[in-house]
């Protein structure tokens, strides 16, 4: 090549220099565990989150998961590792990990703390007729010891096996040796769907609710992450579009589930 040609060519280059790097600032690679299932409504719901929050300030995601998926203890772990995942959508106590910050706003509007009962369906009138949280105390609640909610149930002072699997609180409920089994609004109709050989139904009066919120989470060194994040879905809020995606994925599901018109018992 000629020196002139080279010289060019070199001009080229560096005229390039300025809009490469531009372009490069304005992906944002978002390193996450890999959930058990990527392609559920709920981590649909958090990627289009994720996709407009950033695209408010002009921003394009690049989503880069895991190989293998963690579950939250994990995660939680993960997030301190230089090198590792910078960015989880949890539900935790913020004071118990003073090294990560979080965005101020629930993602789910809280409707994780909201449990509807899975029940026998030849038990229908006995919860038809409870009005209060005081006439559920005697009926047998399931739910594993180890889950977060045990211990939910428990201080409101309901009546909780916490003893058995997954499997066999599905068997008591059919065998009647167990009461009710309170699932996550956002799951218990999918969990329904895989029970179809048991006569289980979803009880359709009450509403079991306390507090649980899911936030953004990253470690402080990731700070400029979370100040971008918290700038977009500010904006997605003010502009009423977090209303209109949340409605998207979840607003058919409280309609067909009745949530607005159910009693509602609060819980510790």
């Amino acid at each position: 090549m000629a020196f002139s040609s080279l010289l060019r060519y070199t001009l080229y280059l560096l005229l390039l220099l300025p809009f490469t790097a531009q372009a490069n600032n304005a992906v944002v690679n978002l390193h996450l565990a890999r959930p058990s299932i990527v392609e559920s409504p709920t981590n649909q719901y958090i990627h289009a989150l994720l996709t407009q929050s950033f695209a408010k300030v002009g921003k394009e995601v690049n989503f880069i998961y895991s190989i293998k998926p963690m579950n939250k203890k994990r995660i939680t772990g993960e997030l301190y590792k230089p090198g590792g995942i910078n960015l989880a959508w949890l539900s935790i106590e913020p004071s118990a990990h003073n090294d990560l910050l979080h965005t101020s706003s629930p993602l789910y509007k809280g409707i994780h703390g909201k449990r509807l009962l899975m029940i026998n369906k030849n038990q229908q009138a006995i919860f038809k007729r409870i009005s209060s949280l005081n006439q559920l105390k005697p009926l047998v609640g399931l739910q594993k010891q180890s889950w977060s909610d045990y211990k939910v149930l428990k201080r409101s002072g309901l009546t909780v096996n916490g003893e058995l699997s997954y499997k066999s609180m599905i068997k008591a409920l059919d065998t009647n040796l167990g009461d009710y089994f309170p699932r996550s609004v956002s799951a218990i109709e999918a969990e329904l769907a895989k029970q179809k050989h048991v006569d289980l139904m979803i009880e359709p009066t009450i509403m079991l609710q306390y507090p649980s919120h899911y936030y953004f989470y990253t470690h402080n060194r990731n700070k400029d992450l979370l100040i971008l994040l918290e700038s977009g879905l500010t904006q997605l809020q003010q502009s009423g579009e977090f209303e209109l995606l949340y409605q998207r994925f979840f607003g058919e599901k409280e309609k067909r589930l009745n949530l607005s018109s159910r009693k509602v018992f609060n819980l510790e």
